[in-house]
């Protein structure tokens, strides 16, 4: 009788066991592999661009929007949010956010780094 209650007791233990690392591999894998953001780290003085959207039948008909004005200056050392990466026919670009909540294009080049975190 003892024994049908140790292999009983050793069963729900299992099953235990078993729900309780199944969670935490769940949590674990969850939190790998969530997704990294991305940010540009200015080196050297970069302009911000306003977004102009365009028609489809003139401009970057790919993606619907061009480079409008500077609207700010970024300085070496500034982080800024990559909302979205665009390939246009006449430009590829960053749509990012600033820490202000100012969003805007940083056209592709070679004055900043591409960084995740």
């Amino acid at each position: 009788m003892r024994e049908n209650l140790w292999i009983a007791l050793r069963g729900r233990l299992r099953v235990c066991w078993t729900l309780v690392g199944s969670i935490i591999l769940l949590v674990v894998v969850t939190a790998g592999c969530s997704e990294r953001e991305n940010f540009l780290e200015i080196e050297m003085p970069t302009d911000l661009r306003s977004i102009e959207q365009v028609s489809s039948s003139a401009g970057s008909a790919s993606t619907g929007i061009e480079p409008g004005k500077v609207i700010a200056t970024l300085k070496a050392g500034e982080t800024a949010h990559v909302v979205a990466v665009y390939h246009g026919e006449n430009f590829d670009g960053f749509k990012v956010k600033l820490a202000d909540g100012t969003e805007g294009l940083i056209l592709a080049g070679d004055t900043f780094k591409v960084v995740s975190r």
